[in-house]
């Protein structure tokens, strides 16, 4: 048995024994986003013998991302290099045998030589990680029945001040592509749809602990892939500049909102916004929504717009898990406290791994 990062001629192995061990037809298409990543894929491989090649039998890929940490002792932002981990499988006829342990301590290796922080996962099955370091974190979920559209809010702002909501234009970013009117894929970045303009309101809407800071790599590649099933609404002003947008995606009678972000001075298009996702969720079917979004005020006038005040409910999901790399442990539990908490920032449906 070899330890050893993953070259060219494994590429076919690899795939083979992802595609047993994960129903997730996007995994390869998002690896593949990464140029260097075969440098920070590991794996286990039976030598080949003959014609025979080596046969991957386990894997660990990590990826760097950048995540906003917690408040300095000036309150100042802070930012933590963390090492991503993902695409963890085993063959079956191999479990047993720690193959995944080992793989996990040698990527650990390789992202504390790379100057990681700290590193991230998300799992259904936790056991697998904790021997190796990894914490679970939760995430508080609300969900409930979509509110009724002539449902009075108590409490909802005035406009005095506000611009001409009945100017303001949401527009539902169809694919390009369509069959039937079912859209294929996530709308291409085009003119008419700059990423730079959603990536500039989103770094400025999310900015608590745990969230990510993307590259532009990320919204022009990865980004579309991830929300491949999802759609976009964007909250146009009159002269077509996008003051927010919303990603929301039906699973069969939920709507999930996946992202949201709006300017500091444009909040008022939440309720547009989350009556645009009404209309889009019933006429997909579904009438009840899933909010995961950071704990601030626009993610609470959102959710206020878009659920109903009666059946509501909070979860946690507890499939996110931290360790420490290079930092101390200590201040990694402190991130991962934060991600519950009343200031709660953790977003990341758009970035997973």
């Amino acid at each position: 048995m070899e330890f050893r990062t993953a070259t060219p001629a494994d590429l076919p192995s690899l795939y083979a024994l992802w595609a047993a061990a994960f129903d997730a037809p996007l995994m390869v298409p998002v690896y593949e986003t990464d140029a260097d990543r075969l440098d920070r894929t590991i794996v286990a491989v039976l030598p080949g013998t003959g014609a025979e090649p080596d046969r991957v039998v386990a894997s660990v890929c990590w990826s760097p991302r950048t995540l906003v940490g917690l408040p300095g002792p000036d309150g100042a932002a802070t930012t933590l290099a963390v090492g991503g981990v993902s695409n963890v499988a085993s063959a079956p006829d191999m479990r047993g045998r720690g193959l995944v342990r080992l793989a996990l301590a040698a990527a650990v290796e390789r992202m504390e030589a790379a100057g990681m922080e700290a590193s991230l996962l998300f799992t259904g099955t936790p056991g697998v990680y904790r021997p190796s370091g990894w914490e679970v974190f939760e995430v508080p979920v609300v969900s409930g029945p979509l509110r009724p559209d002539d449902a009075a809010r108590p409490g909802q702002p005035g406009t005095a001040g506000q611009p001409d909501t009945a100017r303001l234009a949401v527009r539902h970013e169809r694919p390009r592509n369509t069959a039937l009117g079912t859209p294929t894929a996530f709308p291409g970045w085009s003119a008419d749809l700059p990423w730079q303009d959603l990536a500039a309101l989103h770094d400025a809407f999310h900015g608590a602990p745990v969230t990510t800071r993307r590259t532009a790599a990320h919204w022009q590649r990865r980004i579309p892939l991830w929300y491949s099933a999802a759609e976009l609404l964007t909250a146009r002003r009159p002269d077509g500049a996008i003051a927010g947008y919303l990603v929301v995606e039906t699973e069969g009678e939920t709507l999930r909102v996946r992202e949201l972000a709006v300017g500091p001075d444009d909040t008022w298009a939440l309720e547009a916004l989350a009556q645009a996702a009404r209309a889009l969720a019933r006429e997909h079917g579904a009438t009840r929504a899933e909010v995961r979004l950071p704990h601030i005020p626009a993610a609470a006038v959102l959710t206020d717009a878009l659920l109903s005040t009666e059946g509501r409910e909070t979860t946690v999901d507890a499939t996110g898990m931290l360790r420490p790399v290079i930092r101390e442990a200590t201040e990694i539990d402190a991130l991962r406290a934060a991600t519950s908490g009343p200031a709660a920032g953790f977003h990341w449906p758009g970035d997973y791994l």
